[in-house]
């Protein structure tokens, strides 16, 4: 199964074009799961063909009629096809669930390295911690994608990286035995060094906990599946009902046994190997999309404090006189209980006096 892509308007749009089935169709060859299910469906479809012909050669005397038709009653299938059913919705429900939640996580990592961003460009404002808020942008950009190679060790890391921190920076995160947890203690040691305010710093603190939540969240995911009982459960009753199978459909299918056993296997050993899929997400979801969106939203978020606090240098009132213009404002019968006119009125002013 191939990684997606994050979605944009224009990738929805294709998702939901009435066209879809002809496209999804017409990629069946190339879907990365048909190989994965060609073992025990081509088993199974063997097995089909073998009793269909071996059936049809005893009916129209080509063997011995002394040798038994090979078939079995339809009512044990009936009776376990709700079972089977019911073990593959639980199996790819707990998977999805799991796939669900690693994608929550990467969610918060996005947000909160926004979030520690901003608090960053906004708090530190000494012109000597220049250097330390440079080091602290370029080690949360690092950050995703330390975290990205530690649960899918892909070996790309270090080109990621070159792009994005310093050569000594870059050689220290290689050598760190747990990257994503050293590049976190580093982006602690950096806003203890800075020169803000302990409720600042409190504040910061709390993302970089909640960066520490999501990696212990993601190794919790990647370290410990659905029991394997019940993955074996599955995998060993949904290969032997499919095995006995030909044998009950032969008396009511006769030749339509090979594509009906078919087609069965086909479409609930997909469902079953899509459970096996996503039971481990990190290689289906798009990392490598959401860690270079990481980077454009702070690269982003970087060149608008630059241009914000250029802006805000050019019209800049003088403190006493803007809280002058809100006290009066807010007496005003007109604009008593209302906040958003007596902004309105504080932002008029002081472009005014610009």
């Amino acid at each position: 199964m191939r990684r997606h892509s994050v979605y944009g308007h224009p990738e929805w749009a294709k998702h939901k074009s009435p066209w879809r089935h002809g496209r999804h169709l017409y990629g069946i060859l190339s879907s990365g799961i048909l190989s994965a299910l060609a073992p025990p469906v081509l088993a199974c479809t063997i097995l089909a063909t073998f009793v269909t012909i071996f059936n049809h050669l005893i009916k129209v005397g080509r063997l011995s009629q002394s040798i038994p038709i090979l078939e079995v009653d339809t009512l044990p299938f009936t009776l376990t096809s709700s079972v089977l059913s019911l073990l593959l919705v639980f199996r790819t429900n707990s998977s999805y669930n799991r796939f669900d939640e690693a994608r929550k996580l990467w969610g918060s990592n996005v947000n909160r390295t926004r979030d520690l961003a901003r608090q960053g460009l906004t708090w530190i404002r000494n012109p000597a911690d220049a250097a330390k808020l440079a080091c602290l942008l370029r080690h949360i950009k690092a950050y995703p994608f330390c975290l990205k190679d530690h649960l899918t060790e892909d070996f790309t890391l270090r080109d990621e990286l070159e792009l994005l921190v310093e050569p000594q920076e870059l050689e220290a995160i290689m050598s760190a035995g747990h990257r994503p947890n050293y590049v976190l203690q580093v982006l602690s040691m950096l806003l203890d060094q800075c020169s803000i305010s302990e409720w600042e710093k409190m504040a910061m603190d709390a993302n970089l906990t909640t960066f520490h939540d999501n990696v212990g969240g993601c190794e919790r995911i990647l370290k410990t599946p659905i029991p394997v009982a019940y993955t074996l459960l599955t995998s060993r009753f949904l290969i032997l009902w499919h095995l006995i199978l030909p044998f009950a459909l032969w008396s009511s299918c006769r030749w339509l046994t090979i594509p009906a056993t078919f087609s069965t296997a086909a479409a609930l050993f997909y469902i079953e190997q899509v459970g096996v899929m996503i039971e481990e997400p990190f290689w289906i979801l798009p990392l490598q999309s959401i860690c270079t969106g990481i980077v454009s939203a702070l690269d982003s978020l970087s060149a608008a404090h630059k241009g914000a606090a250029l802006l805000w240098s050019f019209h800049q009132p003088s403190k006493d006189h803007v809280v002058q213009i809100t006290f009066e404002s807010s007496r005003s019968d007109g604009f008593r209980n209302n906040r958003d006119e007596v902004n309105r009125v504080v932002l008029t002013r002081m472009n005014s006096i610009a």
